[in-house]
């Protein structure tokens, strides 16, 4: 099943369920394969990351959230810091250019541990081990709410978490709090993915701006990592110029970041949801209809 809500008749809680056991499936089928370098940790990550968000959706009603969610976040913990320096270099390649900046970039990724090519079998096993056995409890998931009484709390929710950390980080630009608000960026931009049938048009462009907003936070978080590997081998010539060359960046990701957050988090999130509501409404009642 893909990630996203299907029409009426099928009642939403089914489709959570199956939502989550096609996601969990595919993490479990990658963490078994014989070949380990084809699967891409990232990919084993983004199931979890989109499970965790189909489960943020319905957390208001959903009385083992804290339980599985944890489970999930566990997972993925196991195998996050298997990319640390995969993600280093990618960072470190928009300043190999010339200058200062550049010939201290150069050095520096000369420096950095090599990305890791060949994950470990053990953590991946056990990352796979760890998903199975949520995905075995999945059929038994229990909900106090249904139809958009089980999705519309959840999304309000997380909205409301989204602009309180939105309003931190611009108090308080720090990295932090910058990733902070991006964790609850990118629950929105899985909310907006999982409903974006009940309005494609205004869905798929609200999808795009969440995803356009967690990007530049993404990068800004990246760019936080590199600067903590400073001074490094560098002189202190060398760190001053290419820590300039990184607040340069992060400060131009910070004001596109903050212009856009203002955009896509100005309403009310009661506001939203009922807005979402009723176009969900809407749209349950055109699919279940005779030749729909």
């Amino acid at each position: 099943m893909a990630f996203v809500f299907k029409p009426a008749p099928r009642p939403v809680s089914e489709t959570i369920r199956h939502i989550a056991c096609t996601e969990l499936t595919m993490a479990a089928k990658r963490a078994r394969t014989t070949n380990p370098a084809a699967s891409p940790l990232h990919r084993l990550r983004k199931h979890v990351k989109k499970t965790r968000g189909l489960l943020r959706l319905t957390a208001p009603a959903f009385d083992d959230f804290d339980l599985e969610n944890k489970a999930l976040r566990d997972a993925a913990a196991g195998i996050s810091g298997l990319r640390d320096a995969e993600v280093l270099h990618v960072t470190l390649a928009f300043f190999l250019g010339e200058g200062p900046a550049g010939q201290a970039a150069r050095k520096l990724g000369a420096a950095l541990p090599a990305p890791i090519t060949q994950p470990d079998p053990q953590a991946v096993a056990h990352f796979g081990a760890q998903i199975e056995a949520v995905h075995a409890r999945v059929p038994q998931w229990q909900f106090a709410a249904e139809d958009w009484d089980l999705l519309g709390p959840g999304l309000a929710c997380s909205l409301h978490q989204a602009q309180k950390r939105m309003k931190a980080a611009r108090k308080k630009p720090t990295a932090e709090n910058l990733h902070a608000w991006r964790s609850r960026v990118k629950l929105h931009w899985y909310h907006a993915r999982l409903l974006r049938e009940i309005w494609p048009e205004m869905m798929l462009a609200r999808a795009s701006a969440a995803d356009a907003l967690g990007e530049a936070l993404g990068q800004h978080h990246d760019l936080c990592a590199l600067e903590a590997t400073l001074p490094g081998p560098l002189s202190q010539k060398e760190a001053a110029a290419l820590g300039a060359a990184i607040t340069a960046r992060k400060q131009m990701l910070e004001t596109q970041a903050f212009a856009l957050g203002a955009r896509l988090f100005a309403e009310p999130p009661e506001a939203v949801a009922a807005r979402w509501g009723k176009w969900f409404d809407l749209w349950r009642a055109e699919t279940a209809a005779p030749g729909a």
